[in-house]
């Protein structure tokens, strides 16, 4: 039987809380482990609920650990426009950068605690996340290198400068085509609470990594079935990058359903199995 356990750790800005769910039953075996951040704004227990990760990992035996970011007054519960937890991306956005929150030595810990208590493979170690948690993926993936085999940030965009990636880590990064909050263009948006940013291109992610990991050949682009793919060459062994760009999907995570109203996020789509086709790319890599 399935189970999920609350785990908090102490750390210098106060108790975290991860869920961490655990597929089957029987003497614990190490096992291949994905850890899911949620967006700004959103908590553990929806990401478990609204990526499709939870169903994967009973059929294929994944651990899985849903972390939680910090909210601006950590005495009152998450809410999302009035209290939402968030992550430390880089971007200087938010309580996040204002507090100085360490959000990668909070993970660091946490997969400490996942190796040690419940089994988690080091070498078939993953990172995914959405829209915040999504930036949070490019900078653990960034600083934390050697912790994970590959990376899947979803509708986030990478704010750090990865100058130096060793080893290098592997990514596929996947993006809506209709996304106001996180347009393929670029441009300027509006935050569901009032903020104005400009948001970069979503491919200058994709550039600006497979640059750092030293992918000197042009990109490959291809497009079938409603997905643009694009896909880095000349990289060194180990370093795949590539870049799914979903046609017809909105600021919501591929395959999900829709959380936000389509005038603040446009349009849920079931085109592409965002958990599937992280899945199927983190099974080609290991550390």
């Amino acid at each position: 039987m399935t189970g999920v356990e609350a785990v908090v750790l102490e750390t210098a800005s106060g108790p975290r809380r991860a869920l961490v769910r655990a597929p089957g039953a029987g003497a614990r075996s190490t096992r291949p482990l994905v850890v899911l951040l949620h967006g700004a704004g959103g908590t553990a227990e929806l990401a478990m609920q609204n990526t499709g990760w939870a169903r994967l990992a009973d059929a294929e035996g994944i651990l899985l650990a849903y972390p939680e970011g910090t909210r601006r007054d950590p005495h009152a519960p998450p809410m999302f426009r009035q209290n939402p937890q968030a992550w430390n991306d880089g971007s200087g956005r938010g309580h996040t950068a204002r507090q100085g929150i360490d959000d990668v030595a909070f993970l660091d810990a946490l997969l400490d605690r996942l190796s040690s208590a419940h089994g988690a493979d080091p070498a078939r170690t993953y990172l995914a996340g959405f829209s915040n948690g999504g930036s949070m993926t490019f900078r653990a993936g960034a600083e934390l290198p050697a912790r994970f085999a590959a990376i899947g940030p979803v509708a986030g965009h990478c704010w750090i400068a990865p100058l130096a990636l060793r080893p290098p880590v592997p990514v596929m990064m996947i993006f809506g085509g209709m996304d106001p909050l996180n347009p393929p263009a670029g441009g300027e948006v509006t935050t569901p609470w009032g903020t104005v940013e400009y948001h970069p291109p979503v491919l200058d992610s994709f550039d600006r990594w497979r640059a750092a990991k030293g992918c000197g050949g042009a990109p490959l682009t291809r497009a079938a079935n409603g997905v643009q793919e694009h896909e880095a060459t000349g990289c060194a062994a180990g370093g795949e990058v590539r870049c799914l760009i979903v046609d017809d999907l909105g600021h919501h995570w591929p395959g999900g359903p829709r959380l936000l109203p389509p005038w603040i996020a446009g349009q849920a789509s079931g085109r592409v199995d965002g958990a599937r086709v992280l899945w199927e790319f983190f099974q080609r890599h290991r550390r």
